[in-house]
This record gives structure tokens, sequence and C-alpha cells, in this order.
């Protein structure tokens, strides 16, 4: 067993950004992808995103997801395809100082849904794959309800957030299912907590929590609670140093690389949860426009989509029967009514 003390650079090292070029599928799934038929309404979009060649996107999806749409993408069009994975907070950062600027390096962003898509698109940054002239939009069997009629585009990815814990301090049959289940004694002082007020996702994850368990509850988990951290990153290499026996919220398809590593880190899912819910934004300056929205359109296809959560932890708008049966979608207008009651209930206000 590798030493405690190596985790947390290993973990820090698996979720650091990182750039990536897709340079053509290899695995059969990428092939199957790459070799569907285009509608024929596509062919003039195909046809100038060929001419362009290239693409640069910035992606809240994990690296090994979003590498996988882009090898299926760069063998069909044999576009050349660069992307920086960011969490949100970083991409919304780097994203509005560019777009500030008036040179945005991004011809697209895969990003959380949130305030600050809505702001980006009032502000004149982003356009919506529905508001921008895609032939055979939306595709072919993309489900209407993840259609986002105000921002005219679609979800492309639903990470449900989880419970994390450290096998090496509590067993897969003990672990924690649901949220009463964190209020055992035995978990006094041992749970890890990303601060509430670290960005908009954590209200509005905390939100469905609230509806359903009361103020009370949120007021009794913190008495459990060990230590706050800004984000999941630090949250992750703590918990899999064994600085605590659980850590929430967490997302399974971030969890999966490391576990992946060797990490003692496992994960289980509550019946009432929410969670990061990815929406496609078009830069209105995109450097490529055409390939920005050929690559639109194919990351809301099924074909594409699939590929973009065959990781666990994620879910395809096409196969939503996969979300726990009390998932919720973030409703952030319904959550800020109720955020000072949370980062009350946390100790955080």
């Amino acid at each position: 067993m590798r030493s405690r003390r190596v985790w947390p650079l290993i973990v820090a090292g698996v979720l650091a950004v990182a750039v990536n070029t897709g340079c053509g599928g290899s695995d059969s799934d990428s092939s199957s992808a790459s070799s569907q038929p285009d509608a024929p309404a596509l062919k003039p979009l195909v046809d100038a995103a060929k001419k362009e060649g290239q693409l640069t996107f910035y992606s809240v999806p994990q690296e090994q997801s979003a590498q996988r749409v882009v090898d299926a993408f760069s063998e069909k069009y044999g576009i050349d395809v660069k992307f920086q994975r960011l969490v949100s907070s970083q991409l919304q950062q780097r994203y509005s100082a560019e777009a500030e600027a008036g040179a945005p390096a991004a011809d697209l962003i895969l990003v959380s849904r949130s305030p600050f898509v809505a702001d980006a698109e009032k502000k004149g940054w982003v356009v919506g794959p529905g508001k921008a002239d895609i032939p055979d939009y939306p595709p072919k069997g993309f489900p209407k309800k993840y259609l986002d009629p105000k921002l005219q585009t679609g979800v492309v990815q639903l990470e449900p957030s989880v419970i994390a814990y450290n096998t090496d301090e509590v067993s897969k049959e003990d672990a924690p299912k649901d949220w009463p289940d964190l209020l055992d004694p035995k978990y006094k002082g041992k749970i890890l907590l990303v601060d509430p007020k670290g960005s908009p996702a954590y209200t509005d994850f905390w939100y469905p929590v609230l509806k359903r368990y009361g103020v009370d509850y949120l007021k009794k988990l913190r008495a459990q609670v060990s230590r706050l951290y800004p984000s999941t990153v630090p949250l992750t290499e703590s918990l899999a140093a064994g600085e605590g026996s659980l850590g929430l919220p967490a997302i399974g398809a971030a969890l999966g690389p490391v576990i992946d590593e060797g990490a003692p880190l496992d994960y289980s899912t509550p019946s009432v949860t929410s969670g990061p819910e990815i929406v496609v934004a078009i830069s209105k300056k995109a450097k490529n426009p055409k390939a920005a929205r050929l690559f639109a359109h194919f990351v809301m296809s099924k074909a594409g989509n699939e590929l973009l959560n065959q990781d666990k932890g994620s879910v395809s708008v096409y196969d939503s029967a996969k979300l726990p049966k009390g998932y919720s979608t973030p409703d952030h207008a319904e959550a800020l009514k109720v955020q000072d009651q949370i980062y009350a209930a946390f100790g955080v206000d």
C-alpha cells in the first residue's frame, strides 16, 4: 500500500488542469461514433468547419470524458481540437477576463449551467447553439426536457453529487447510503465539507437537502464536520490522505480517475441529490465559429453524448433513467431564497 503522504500529490496531479490535443480516436466506441452518418442538412456546416480545420474549447467535464469526444470528432471530420479542462470557477474567471478583453481563446465552452451562462449571454460573449443557425438542431432524439429555452442550449452531462469516503476508514458495507446516516455518532469530527460559500453551485446542491430534511438537519450535520474546504479538489486530497472518513459534496466522475490510480476512495449516491448540469455555449467572437457549431451538434448527438458520459458518475441525457430517484435539477432562483438559512446552518454566514 502506498504511503498516505503520497496520495495528496497523486490526487492533485490527476485533478490538475490539463491541456490536450485531439489526435483521432483509437478505441471502438470512438470509432463507432465517428462512423455515424450525418444528417444531409449538416453538409454545408461540415464543409465550412473542415476549411477552418481547428477548434479550441474550455471544458468542465473531466479530461478523459472530453478526450473521448474530441478523438471521435477529430477522426470523423479531420479537425484538430485543443481543449483545456478547468473547474467551473476557473473557467468562468478565465473566460470572463478574455471576453472582457474582446479576445476569447475558446471557440466554445462546456460549462455548468449557472447564472454565469445567462450573464455571459446578456453581455454578448456567448450564444446558445439554438441561436447559432446550426442545421438539424437539436439533433435527432435529443430529449426535449433537457433543452434550455431561455439560453437556447441543451444539457450534455448530468453529474449527481455524491458522498465520498476513504476506504481505509470506512468499508463499502458500512459506508453511509443516505443523509440520515451521516449523523451517526461514529462520524463525529470525521466529515470533511466544502464551504457552502465557495460557489453558488453549493447553495443549489444543499437546497433540496434542506427542503427534504430541514434546517435542523443541516445544523446537526455541521456539528459532525471537522473542517471546511474552499473546493472539492483540496477536500479530495485530504480525504485520500486519511484526514477524514467522509467528504461532501463530491462528484463521482471527478473521483473516478483518482480511484483508478489506486487512491483509497469510493462513494455512495444519496437518494436526495442534485449536481452540475453541463451545457454548451459558443463564443460570439469565436475564431473558428463553424467548427464550434459542428462540435456543439456532435456533443449533443446521441453518439457524441454517450461518449462524453461513459465514465461512472456521469449520466447521459439520453439515459436519464440512471439518475437517482430523488435527483432534482438545480434551481438557483429558489435556492437563493434560502441561501442565508443554509449559510447560517453551516456557520458561514
